[in-house]
C-alpha cells in the first residue's frame, strides 16, 4: 500500500486543473463514458478532504482548498469521533486517480460552496438593517521608535 505523500498530491492536482470548485469537463471521453463512483458517508468525506488537500497545492486555491479541508475534516470528526483517518486516507489515495479527483471535485466543491454560502448569509443576519460591511481592517501603522533617553 503507497503511503499518501506530497509527491502524489501534486500528481493528482496535475490531472485536476480545474478553476476553484467549478464543474470541469472530464479529462477525456473514456472518463465521460464511465459511471462516476460515489463514495458516501465518511469515505466520501475522507475523498473529500484529499481532493480539498491536492486542489490546495496550487498557489491560486489555497484559500478556497483550506475552507474544503476545514469543513470535511469537521465533519469525519462529527460523524465518526476517534476514526482512524490516516488509515483511511492510505487506502483511498490509489484511487484517486485524475478522472476520479475531477468527479470528486464536481461532488465536493457545491458542498462547501454551499455551507459557505450558508455561513456568510447567517453572519450578514447578525448586521443590523441598512449597515453595510465593515471594509477590511487596514494593516496596523508601524511603532515609531522610542525618543533617546536625554542626559541630565
Amino acid at each position: 500500500m503507497r503511503a499518501f505523500s506530497t509527491p502524489l498530491l501534486a500528481a493528482l492536482l496535475a490531472a485536476a486543473v480545474t478553476p476553484a470548485f467549478a464543474a470541469a469537463a472530464p479529462a477525456h471521453k473514456a472518463a465521460a463514458a464511465r459511471p462516476a463512483t460515489t463514495a458516501t458517508g465518511v469515505t466520501g468525506d475522507v475523498r473529500c478532504l484529499m481532493t480539498m488537500i491536492a486542489v490546495g497545492q496550487d498557489k491560486t486555491r489555497t484559500q478556497a482548498a483550506q475552507v474544503g479541508v476545514y469543513f470535511f475534516y469537521g465533519r469525519i470528526n462529527e460523524r465518526a469521533p476517534g476514526f482512524d483517518l490516516a488509515s483511511a486516507m492510505k487506502a483511498e489515495a490509489p484511487k484517486l486517480d485524475g478522472p476520479a479527483l475531477q468527479a470528486e471535485l464536481k461532488r465536493c466543491g457545491p458542498m462547501v460552496a454551499t455551507a459557505s454560502q450558508g455561513l456568510q448569509s447567517a453572519v450578514a443576519a447578525l448586521r443590523p438593517p441598512g449597515a453595510v460591511a465593515a471594509p477590511p481592517a487596514a494593516a496596523p501603522a508601524p511603532v515609531a521608535p522610542a525618543p533617546a533617553p536625554t542626559p541630565k
